[in-house]
């Protein structure tokens, strides 16, 4: 408790030391959900049928799709910039012979994201409030459960990305690679009712689709746990393939890079 304690107030003392930056990434969503309510508007309900398992709202559908993809895209980059950063400061050696073991590393480096990330979130749903977005149905137990199993998986997804860059130094396509295919597959802006059914077969190969599905269930239209335990079934396969895996990959880059000498190299 005491190292990850110490990680998160390193992390927080960094992000707070950049204070516009830091009060930008929370003020921005004042004007980020009523951008999202009027596109909504414009839109209108013209594939209400398709959105009736969520309500029935485009603009709930849209809020919670935008606002849980950060969730997404921060996994992917965090480990990726907790290791550039240590690289920039000559500190990776250190932090790696250190008596921590290398996955509670990661998971402490992760902690300060995760928390930010989470607190935006709110902040959307907070906001979206003013706009038409009801919570009163909401489960929060099981919206809850959705999001610790998806940023399981997220996160292993992430440190698979971390590995693939600690060998080949650039890793910033293979980022954009994932979160594109998520964005576009997984019912981010619209239902993945749409899309030709060769593209909702693939969508059922990526955790988003069933986070973004079982969230919305719990948020929009009050399910319990039991009645998102298939998508939360699934995020837990997917993390008992992907975290396992991602480990493994980690530590054999990690190996690769010391024998090569290429450890503090970006």
């Amino acid at each position: 408790m005491r190292v990850a304690l110490a990680f998160l107030k390193r992390d927080f003392l960094i992000a707070t030391s950049y204070k516009t930056s830091f009060v930008l990434q929370f003020a921005s969503i004042l004007f980020t959900v009523p951008f999202f309510y009027f596109i909504s508007s414009v839109v209108g309900d013209s594939q209400a049928s398709l959105l009736t398992k969520y309500g029935g709202s485009y603009f709930v559908f849209l809020l919670i799709g935008i606002a849980f993809t950060d969730y997404l895209a921060l996994s992917l980059k965090t480990f990726n910039d907790s290791l550039r950063e240590s690289q920039l400061m000559g500190t990776l050696e250190t932090i790696l012979l250190s008596p921590t073991s290398m996955p509670r590393l990661l998971f402490y480096s992760s902690l300060w994201g995760y928390l930010s990330t989470t607190v935006r979130f709110v902040l959307y749903l907070a906001v979206g409030l003013l706009f038409g977005f009801h919570l009163g149905d909401a489960n929060a137990l099981a919206a809850t459960c959705v999001l610790v199993v998806a940023i399981v998986s997220f996160a292993s997804m992430g440190i698979l990305v971390a590995a693939v860059t600690l060998v080949i130094k650039k890793g910033e396509l293979l980022t954009s690679a994932v979160s594109a295919a998520s964005a576009m597959l997984s019912g981010v802006v619209y239902p993945i009712e749409l899309l030709p059914h060769w593209l909702q077969f693939l969508a059922k190969f990526l955790p988003m689709t069933y986070a973004l599905d079982g969230m919305r269930l719990a948020l929009s239209k009050g399910h319990g746990f039991a009645e998102v335990l298939p998508q939360i079934g699934m995020l837990v396969l997917f993390s008992a393939i992907l975290l396992p895996l991602g480990l493994t990959a980690f530590w054999l880059s990690l190996r690769w890079t010391k024998i090569s000498g290429t450890l503090a190299q970006y």
